[in-house]
């Protein structure tokens, strides 16, 4: 089983909808289809942010670096048609990992972000929205690819599909993020890195995913890898999860949903959330397991000091009324990410039981809010935002195994 794209799937969204900004002329909110890469000239050489490649990350230790694409999600104006007859796409930045850096940020947790994009206004447009939530884009690179456009359409359930991009698939900015220029000392002294997986499919990207994962282990970092399954990014389907794979098991914890728990390791995604321990036996290196199951709630195994699976649990959706689900999935990795820094890291969440299910509650709060209001970025809680939903809100019955 392939697992979904829509929105129903909790989790399996990123991009955001109704930032503030749309209101500036820059976002035209009818777009031509017949040219989806050119709602606005791409200006080449427009400099707005002074960011060379390769400038380095003032980052001190106890930082978190988010590591992968941002990009433009341009949303189908008609629903239920196919791409070819869409005729107008409106255009929200969006990239899980970006998504996850402006989430930490908003958590108040010192983060960095390292991607590259291109030198158009698309890429002027992103770094400007990161800086202004206080994320450190020191790290950007800065190549002479356009910064990646994704489209997408709505199904007749308004569901979401990722069908294609503006242009041929490798050729964006984000499939160029240089090995050689990565910040080599902030990944050694940072508290997590975190990243997902649609570069590996990129040489040179995946390439800078690895050295960016042996980099920040042979420091003091916890990695932490969001498969964040994404068909339309692959050129061959077939040979993901061979490629997948190998790299997820260099994570101290990996996030799935139960369904691409499925797809990649052949477990019933019901099973794979009621069971998350089943999914951590697949990745014998891997310390911990976070599996989002959308309205059925989200689940995690973890494995003690001694190696062996010490604490599982489930934890049931929040009731909220749900208006939007685009980016819930990274709100609530960096919700876990937050209180993992401000916990005392992954050895404390690994040795107490009760700070790893209030670890999980948390990041299921931040997903859960997110998901009242539109827009992935522009939704995102605060920490007390957060913490008023624990509070005043509930967790759903938990359903049966």
């Amino acid at each position: 089983m392939v697992p979904m794209t829509g929105n129903q799937q909790l989790g399996l969204t990123s991009g955001f909808r109704g930032h503030p900004r749309a209101a500036h002329a820059f976002w035209t909110p009818l777009v031509k289809a017949q040219r989806p890469l050119q709602y606005t000239k791409r200006l080449q050489h427009f400099n707005k942010i002074s960011c060379q490649v390769g400038d380095a990350i003032s980052q001190p230790s106890g930082s978190v670096i988010s590591f992968g694409e941002a990009l433009f999600d341009c949303l189908a104006n008609e629903r239920g048609v196919p791409k070819e007859e869409v005729k107008f796409w409106t255009p929200y930045p969006g990239g899980a990992p970006a998504n996850v850096a402006a989430a930490l940020a908003k958590l108040n947790v010192k983060v960095a972000f390292i991607s590259a994009l291109g030198k158009d206004d698309l890429a002027v447009q992103m770094m400007d929205l990161l800086a202004e939530r206080g994320v450190d884009v020191s790290g950007v690179q800065r190549v002479d690819l356009p910064t990646r456009d994704v489209l997408v359409v709505y199904d007749s359930n308004d569901d979401r599909q990722f069908v294609g991009f503006g242009g041929p698939n490798e050729s964006f900015a984000d499939t160029a993020i240089s090995a050689d220029q990565l910040p080599l000392d902030a990944l050694r002294n940072s508290a997590a890195l975190v990243t997902g997986t649609l570069g590996l499919n990129f040489p040179i990207t995946a390439e800078a995913m690895y050295k960016a994962v042996e980099t920040a282990r042979a420091g003091s970092a916890v990695v932490l890898v969001d498969v964040n399954w994404r068909p339309v990014f692959w050129d061959d389907v077939s040979r993901a999860p061979d490629i997948i794979k190998p790299y997820v098991s260099k994570a101290d914890i990996v996030k799935l949903s139960d369904e691409e728990a499925e797809w990649l390791f052949g477990l019933a995604a019901a099973d794979a959330l009621q069971h998350p321990d089943k999914v951590l036996e697949q990745l014998p290196g891997v310390k911990g397991v976070l599996v989002t199951g959308g309205g059925a709630g989200c689940s995690y195994a973890f494995k003690g000091a001694g190696g062996k699976i010490g604490y599982t649990g489930i934890v049931p959706v929040l009731k909220v009324e749900s208006t939007d689900t685009t980016g819930a999935g990274d709100a609530f990795l960096g919700g876990f990410l937050a209180s993992l820094v401000k916990l005392g890291g992954l050895e404390a969440l690994q040795a107490d039981a009760d700070k790893l299910r209030q670890a999980v509650e948390f990041a299921a709060a931040c997903g859960a809010f997110t998901t009242t209001k539109p827009g992935a970025i522009s939704a995102q809680p605060s920490q007390q935002e957060a913490e008023d939903l624990l509070r005043t809100s509930s967790f759903a019955p938990a359903p049966a195994a």
